[in-house]
């Protein structure tokens, strides 16, 4: 081994792992990646360096602790523990009808780490001639954390057989499955279960996914004559030879490579591509909510677990935990709103959806949202590259400036947007609920504890377990044996905690335990995406009048707008209603739950959040919750068109469903049809701002006869002519 010398000499060891094999090197105009073609294997316990590999090789999860990285720091998918071990250790140990197994090569890269935190290497030395093993090594040393040796010939030209070995110091670097992930924790839990090694290892708490398959799988293994000598999987480790020194940044180069290998490959779930990539600005900006989340200490803010980020489901668009709240597809469609518009879509509430957008009017947009000319000299270098802050985008921005832009986001519209989704009644409700349950929760067994790190902490884990007990119930409904494992009875415990969880919630929101029908009507409601997004679209479109009222605004001044936004839907909220309506179900569309409700949208898609700003904007409307909002807008009348322009938009709608609804009516001539179709949707419209909003029906019916005048006189108003 490196610096290893005889017992007793005094020297110090500096590496105690390495690899041996074939070396290369990759380089692009991006930057250049060294390699060592190589392989792990399985088989008796022995100090070559191949056996030793199989240790070596962590998942991210491993190397660091999770719950406190930042999402900045995330290398890979989440780990499919199911997958694993029902599928990929089968795969690699039992004999195959159709042929030989074989695994694609892992890809692992080395990478800095100190006290399980990302950390930087020392600066790469200069080349220098060892003689080591009999031969002439060319070798290049960073610190005490890794060194590279490659086999010259006697000329002290590199040898033709390309012969390399990269010796690392564990306590300073840690080798990182980039690529293929899965593959290696099915050759990790086969090493653990057959040497006894989970407990001493840093996956410990995975153990239970893989322990008993495991071991069922090795003992028919052996009664087939495998000798797991043989079995040996192909590795590419690789290091970035020119991102050493204290400025360096390999873990970024490493979250880029994984993008890159993997966008060719199985695509990511669409969730895991804004984790990881920093292709565009907004899903930089939308990993700075999660991170302004995680570093969240004083109940301000919804605690992290409130989010859905895991969801490997490649096109989830909506919650599917029940314990969320809301997902990391919300967050980002909330800032490709607010902050890169188009901004037509916030000004004209009769828009239906944002249309084909031009990128450089939503990056006009963006800049103007964030004031990026004011951060930034007129000409700056960053990464080799020239940039003017008139020209920054969503795909052309300084990456190694970004935190500029991150941080000035964070402090305005980021603040905003968190706010809303923390401080509106029902979400505060929600985050209460979780915590109580959290906080309630006693992990005394390892089902509870994968139970509860399902919902609180590890990230993944539920989705393992969700699997499992799909695999479990698909073979007793085929009369396999099975048992019932700690995964299995860790489900259970989860199903059992949604009813706990749901009374809970029936008592923050609406101070009863027992109203939970009442408090589930109103949560599918308040936790769609639709919803969500209306209200923050509802901050943005108020925020665009006032800019138009005002000429100019203080982008700093977002987060108490959005404070007093927030206070007045509150004031609504909480009206005490005695014999009343509770303006708390004002949002269900539930006719057995309400009656003359508001919301009638038959399908509560993403795209209907246009209708959900106006039912947020009627909200406002309303006495106790105008005074909170009042301050901010110059001229109410100005919002009064906006908001009748939006109720007409939303009548339109009703009275297109009534249309489709009335056309199986043999009772209703067609020619009769559009008439009777408006008639009845109006009908139900005045009942419902009656009811629920103290709009009185002769306002209404005034409403109704002024209709096609709003938005024209809207775009009229002097003071909202001078609209940018």
């Amino acid at each position: 081994m490196a610096a290893e010398m005889v017992f007793g000499s005094g020297k110090k060891l500096t590496f105690r792992d390495y690899v041996q094999g074939t070396w290369g090197s990759f380089t692009t105009p991006a930057g250049k990646v060294d390699y060592i073609m190589t392989k792990a294997r399985l088989g008796e316990d022995s100090e070559d360096p191949e056996r030793q590999l199989t240790k070596s090789l962590a998942p991210v999860r491993e190397v660091m602790e999770v719950s406190d990285m930042d999402f900045n720091q995330l290398l890979q998918r989440d780990l499919d523990d199911h997958r694993v071990a029902v599928k990929l250790i089968p795969y690699l140990l039992k004999a195959q009808q159709t042929g030989p197994a074989f695994f694609p090569p892992i890809v692992a890269v080395l990478l800095p780490f100190r006290n399980r935190r990302p950390s930087s290497f020392p600066k790469l030395g200069e080349p220098i001639v060892v003689e080591d093993d009999e031969a002439r090594w060319l070798q290049e040393r960073a610190g005490d954390s890794f060194q590279v040796q490659r086999l010259l010939r006697s000329d002290n030209q590199l040898h033709p057989a390309s012969v390399g070995k990269l010796w690392w110091n564990s306590t300073q670097a840690r080798l990182v499955v980039l690529d293929g992930q899965h593959r290696a924790m099915a050759l990790i839990a086969i090493e653990r279960t057959m040497t006894n090694g989970w407990q001493s290892s840093s996956g410990a708490r995975f153990r239970s996914f893989y322990e008993h398959q495991v071991k069922q799988v090795l003992l028919e293994a052996k009664q087939e004559g495998i000798d797991l000598n043989k079995v040996e999987i192909p590795v590419t480790v690789c290091w970035f030879p020119e991102l050493t020194g204290e400025d360096a940044k390999p873990h970024d180069a490493a979250r880029k490579l994984f993008v890159d290998v993997n966008n060719e490959a199985r695509q990511p779930s669409q969730s895991r591509i804004i984790l990881l990539s920093d292709a565009e600005l907004s899903n930089v900006l939308t990993r700075r909510l999660l991170n302004e989340l995680r570093g969240e200490t004083d109940g301000s803010y919804i605690p992290l677990y409130a989010v859905e980020y895991d969801n490997p489901d490649a096109n989830s668009t909506r919650p599917a935990r029940w314990s969320v709240m809301t997902n990391i597809h919300l967050l980002k469609s909330a800032v490709d709103t607010c902050i890169f518009g188009p901004r037509d879509y916030l000004k004209d509430v009769t828009k239906k959806s944002k249309g084909r957008t031009k990128p450089g009017d939503r990056d006009r947009f963006m800049r103007e949202q964030l004031n990026i000319p004011d951060l930034f000299p007129s000409e700056f270098e960053d990464g080799g590259f020239t940039y003017h802050p008139d020209r920054i985008g969503n795909t052309e921005f300084p990456l190694g400036k970004v935190d500029r832009i991150s941080d000035r986001f964070a402090e305005t519209w980021g603040r905003a947007i968190l706010t809303l989704l923390s401080k509106t009644a029902p979400y505060a409700a929600h985050s209460r609920a979780l915590r109580k349950l959290n906080e309630s929760w006693h992990i005394d067994d390892t089902a509870m504890t994968l139970a509860h790190d399902a919902l609180f902490n590890g990230v993944g884990v539920f989705w393992t377990l969700k699997d499992s007990y799909d695999h479990y119930e698909e073979r007793k409904s085929r009369g396999h044996s099975v048992t019932k494992s700690d995964v299995i009875r860790a489900w259970e415990a989860l199903d059992r905690r949604e009813s706990e969880f749901e009374a809970y919630r029936a008592q923050e929101y609406l101070d009863n335990d027992k109203s939970i029908k009442q408090s589930n009507s109103a949560y599918s409601v308040f936790n769609t995406h639709a919803c969500q997004l209306g209200l923050v679209m509802t901050l943005g479109s108020l925020w665009e009048l006032r800019k138009s009222q005002l000429g100019w605004v203080n982008i700093y001044d977002l987060p108490a707008f959005a404070e007093d936004m927030t206070k007045g839907i509150n004031a609504y909220f909480d009206q005490k209603h005695g014999r009343a309506r509770d303006r708390r179900l004002a949002f269900i569309k539930d006719v057995s739950v309400i009656t003359n409700p508001l919301n009638r949208i038959d399908s509560m898609e993403t795209s209907q959040a246009v209708h959900f700003r106006y039912f947020w904007m009627q909200v406002l409307d309303t006495p106790m919750a105008w005074q909170h909002v009042s301050p901010w807008i110059k001229n109410q009348q100005d919002f009064k068109l906006l908001l009748s322009a939006a109720r007409e938009n939303y009548l339109k709608l009703r009275e297109n469903q009534m249309i489709r609804a009335l056309k199986n009516d043999p009772n209703i001539p067609e020619k009769e049809l559009q008439k009777e179709a408006r008639k009845k949707a109006s009908l139900l419209l005045k009942r419902a701002l009656r009811d629920w909003f103290y709009l009185p029906e002769e306002y209404y019916d005034e409403w109704f006869r002024s209709i096609g005048t709003s938005q024209n006189a809207l775009d009229a108003s002097p003071s909202t002519s001078n609209a940018p």
